[in-house]
C-alpha cells in the first residue's frame, strides 16, 4: 500500500471515529436527561398521585365533606395532567409523533415553527411532492438531520435568515437550505463536532450533503439527499 493510501485511510479512520464519539457523546446525554426526567418528574408525578389517592381514600372513609373532597380531587387531576403533559415531552424529544402519523413533511413543519419562535431573523420552509417510502427509522434520522442543521444555521448571529425548500418524489427527497450566516458558520469552533455527527447520520442514511456558497444573492447553500433503500421503495 502506497503512503498516499495509508494516509487516506488514516484519515477516513480518524474521521469515523470522530463522528463515532459524536454519536456516543449524544446518545449518553439523551439517555442522562431521560433517566433524570423519569426518576424526578415522572416518578416524583407518580408518587404525588398515589399520594393524593391514599388521601382521598381516608377522607371517604371519615365522611369526608364535598368540598373537601373537591379540592383533593381537583389536585389529583391537575398532578395527572402535568404528569401526561411530561409524557408528551418525554416521547416528543425521543420520537415526535407526527412523524409518524403526518410523515416527515408535517414534522419538518412543526420543526421550522419550533425553531423559528426563538430566532429573530426570518425562517421560511418551502416544501414540494410526497416524501419517498423512508421507514421509521429513517424518517426518524432525515429529522435529526434537519434539526440540527436549522439550529446550527440560527444560533450564529450574523444569520438573519433562513430559506428551506425540500423537492420530493417516489425516488428521492432533495433538500437545499439557503442562509446568509456565511460559510464561517461551518468554521467555527465546535463546528467540527456537530457536522461530524450530521454527516455521520447522513453515512447512515446512504445520503449526501454538501456545503457551498452559491445560494442565492451571494449567500451559502447547504445540499442534502436522499433516497429510499430497495427494501424501503418496495416494502
Amino acid at each position: 500500500m502506497h503512503s498516499t493510501d495509508q494516509e487516506v485511510e488514516r484519515n477516513s479512520a480518524a474521521l469515523l471515529l470522530q463522528a463515532l464519539r459524536c454519536l456516543i457523546k449524544e446518545e449518553d446525554a439523551q439517555r442522562v436527561d431521560l433517566a433524570n426526567l423519569l426518576h424526578k418528574d415522572m416518578a416524583g408525578g407518580l408518587v404525588a398521585c398515589a399520594s393524593l389517592g391514599e388521601m382521598i381514600r381516608h377522607e371517604l372513609a371519615h365522611d369526608a365533606d364535598a368540598a373537601c373532597m373537591g379540592r383533593l380531587l381537583g389536585s389529583l387531576d391537575s398532578t395527572l395532567r402535568k404528569t401526561l403533559q411530561l409524557v408528551r415531552d418525554m416521547t416528543e424529544k425521543q420520537f415526535p409523533p407526527v412523524l409518524k402519523a403526518f410523515g416527515l413533511n408535517a414534522a419538518l413543519q412543526q420543526l421550522v415553527r419550533n425553531i423559528g419562535e426563538n430566532f429573530a431573523g426570518s425562517l421560511v420552509l418551502h416544501i414540494s411532492g410526497d416524501e419517498p417510502p423512508f421507514d421509521l427509522a429513517s424518517r426518524l434520522n432525515l429529522f435529526r438531520i434537519m434539526q440540527a442543521l436549522l439550529k446550527h444555521c440560527v444560533r450564529f448571529a450574523d444569520t438573519s435568515w433562513v430559506e428551506v425548500s425540500c423537492r420530493a418524489s417516489a425516488e428521492k427527497l432533495e433538500i437545499t437550505i439557503d442562509h446568509d450566516g456565511g460559510d464561517s458558520i461551518w468554521k467555527e469552533t465546535g463546528a467540527g463536532s456537530e457536522i461530524a455527527l450530521i454527516e455521520a447520520r447522513c453515512a447512515l442514511l446512504g445520503s449526501r450533503m454538501q456545503v457551498m456558497g452559491t445560494g442565492p444573492a451571494g449567500s451559502s447553500r447547504v445540499c442534502l439527499m436522499a433516497q429510499p433503500s430497495c427494501s424501503e421503495a418496495h416494502g
